[in-house]
């Protein structure tokens, strides 16, 4: 599995987001397909046609030109969070995502074990939902989103990204969350240990506090290809400067009326070109499919 960023984007909504999943990705999706016209009451953002309304696709394919932004999360708190979704909830009835299967989990491995048996798989192949974060938002060695916030600061980060979305785009519902369906979880030195260093670009990248605890008696697997000293320190400083120009962004288009219709324009002309170009493709008939189609009316004409 070596693809884990995928984007959504809808038409009235003029940013795009960077789903990271177990840090509020489903309640944003959700609020961006209840924007939709089209889109019917009790519709799942995951359906295939709540996955069409929103536009979902990998961040490499072909999309507007528009500002992204993400979320990133707590690395230990989101990964609690995804054992409760998708092991604790999945016991009786099985994974819902074949994914875990074919890895090897079982629904009733309780959280150390899934910790052991997560650090004998290449971090590359580990299942979507657990990668570290900084692997969703770094494709090939570029960051991917204009603008990173961290989940514990949604309430006041969110009025930036609705004035830069140019809309009142607003999250009025949470979905999947898993808060307050369990008892607190009580981890272990070896767990915590093991999760800080197996998510430990995710501390230094996103300003969290790393656990102190020293205990190596769960072997942690490292990526092919970790980030140098210096990598995290240049990505750092392109989060920072790049979340400075998102703020001016923002500042400007509450400020200077004029200037926000004159933007309003520029992403309506983009988004349309970006229509103009997928509508274009789609139309493209397949060669194959028109040889096919000569084969058969001359063999209907014979």
């Amino acid at each position: 599995m070596e693809n884990h960023s995928f984007i959504k984007f809808v038409p009235g909504i003029y940013v795009i987001y960077l789903s990271v999943p177990k840090v509020a990705s489903s309640s944003i999706s959700y609020a961006m397909l209840n924007t939709q016209p089209t889109a019917q009451a009790g519709m799942s953002e995951h359906s295939p046609e709540g996955k069409a309304l929103t536009n979902w696709r990998p961040a490499e394919s072909p999309h507007p030109a528009l500002p992204v932004f993400t979320f990133t999360r707590h690395p230990i708190e989101k990964f609690v969070s995804y054992y409760k979704d998708k092991f604790v909830r999945a016991r009786g009835q099985g994974f819902e995502l074949d994914h875990l299967k074919a890895l090897k989990f079982d629904p009733d491995m309780s959280l150390e074990e899934v910790v052991r048996h997560m650090m004998t798989i290449p971090v590359e192949k580990m299942e979507h939902h657990a990668q570290p974060q900084h692997r969703i938002l770094i494709k090939n060695g570029r960051l991917i989103p204009d603008f990173v916030v961290r989940v514990e600061d949604m309430a006041s980060e969110w009025p930036l990204i609705s004035e830069v979305s140019l809309c009142n785009f607003s999250i009025d519902q949470k979905k999947n969350t898993t808060a307050g369906q369990s008892q607190p979880l009580d981890l272990g030195k070896p767990v915590v240990s093991a999760l800080a260093r197996y998510y430990t670009h995710d501390f230094e990248l996103f300003g969290y506090e790393k656990p102190s605890v020293e205990d190596l008696s769960i072997r942690t697997i490292r990526p092919k290809a970790p980030l140098t000293a210096y990598q995290i320190e240049e990505l750092k400083d392109e989060i920072a400067k790049r979340r400075a120009e998102f703020i001016g962004l923002a500042e400007k288009l509450k400020k200077d009326p004029e200037f926000r219709g004159e933007y309003l324009s520029s992403v309506k002309t983009e988004f349309n070109r970006f229509q103009i170009h997928t509508n274009s493709a789609s139309s493209k008939t397949n060669p194959y499919v028109i040889s096919l189609l000569r084969r058969m009316k001359r063999s209907f004409i014979r």
